[in-house]
């Protein structure tokens, strides 16, 4: 059986409290590595979404991640296109930006467009084992809510 709306419907009440969890869990976690500031975290993420295009990755293993393999030039995002997208007043974007570069988490590039870094790679695998670990868990509890 294939999760699907309909599925996920009838098995929400498996799935949901172990998402919750461990969401909730992934979130402390992602606050604490960026110092409780949420709003740096969604601007790295949206610049990452970039840096890490579906398609530019797919077949990318974990270690070749950690090493810092990609394949590709990725999409370009600046200042503007990140408020637009995560609805973040600009000057904040900004401001956000100033501070990644200066902890070496992105790349400005030619016309100032963003890219992550090897060092907020490095940096942040604690955090992007974590998130493997929540999505470990929700696909467990959505394996185990088909299942039964």
């Amino acid at each position: 059986m294939d999760l699907d709306q309909d599925t996920l419907e009838a098995c929400f009440g498996q799935i949901w409290p172990v998402h919750n969890n461990a969401f909730c869990d992934l979130l402390v976690t992602l606050r604490r590595h960026f110092d409780g500031d949420l709003d740096r975290m969604l601007v790295l993420a949206v610049i990452g979404s970039r840096t890490l295009a579906r398609g530019r990755i797919e077949g990318l293993g974990y270690d070749r991640f950690k090493a810092f393999e990609r394949p590709g030039e990725p999409a370009p995002i600046n200042v503007q296109s990140i408020a637009d997208y995560s609805g973040i007043p600009r000057e904040t974007v900004r401001r956000k930006v100033n501070e990644l570069t200066r902890l070496g988490w992105i790349i400005r590039r030619d016309k100032g467009y963003l890219v992550a870094s090897a060092k907020a790679a490095a940096d942040l695998a604690p955090a992007t084992e974590a998130t493997m670990h929540y999505l470990l868990t929700v696909v467990t509890a959505c394996n185990e809510a088909m299942a039964g």
